[in-house]
């Protein structure tokens, strides 16, 4: 007999295959058929501490993105490559964010006793946009928010 679990964002059938919650999916469909049918879903799992870091890593390395992004680099990789350039702004530009890079992965990985000391239910309720606003911010490490590029006077 086929088995779920209940997760947030999808569905976990017990050979492993993880199904959207989509109307539009067959799988999906057949989960709603089982439900009907009287069945109840397994809870998942409390997240543990690692859980945890795994989902907000991507999550804090796309928000230093998205400032990298604010002055027209890609990426931290891309802001962080011009430390000898030879243009004042970007070599500005990237000594801040290696400053506050470092910074912010230095603050997430110190968290660790604090996560350690939550109840899974605690953990649970974390968010990203609670994390993120606790964590270092860029202006602090000499960011500054210009057009992209830089002057060429």
């Amino acid at each position: 007999m086929t088995t779920y679990t209940d997760y947030t964002d999808y569905i976990l059938r017990d050979d492993g295959a993880q199904i959207p919650v989509d109307d539009g999916n067959a799988d999906f469909q057949a989960y709603l058929v089982w439900k009907a049918e009287g069945n109840a879903p397994s809870q998942p799992p409390a997240p543990t501490v690692e859980d945890i870091i795994a989902r907000f890593m991507p999550q804090l390395q796309a928000w230093m993105d998205g400032t990298a992004q604010q002055n027209g680099y890609d990426s931290v990789v891309s802001c962080v490559s011009y430390k000898d350039s030879g243009v004042t702004q970007w070599a500005a530009d990237a000594a801040a964010m290696i400053a506050w890079r470092d910074a912010v992965w230095q603050w997430a990985y110190q968290q660790q006793p604090t996560l350690d000391a939550m109840t899974p239910e605690q953990i649970a309720a974390l968010t990203p946009d609670y994390i993120i606003a606790q964590a270092p911010k860029p202006d602090a490490y000499n960011w500054t928010v210009h057009a992209p590029g830089a002057p060429t006077t």
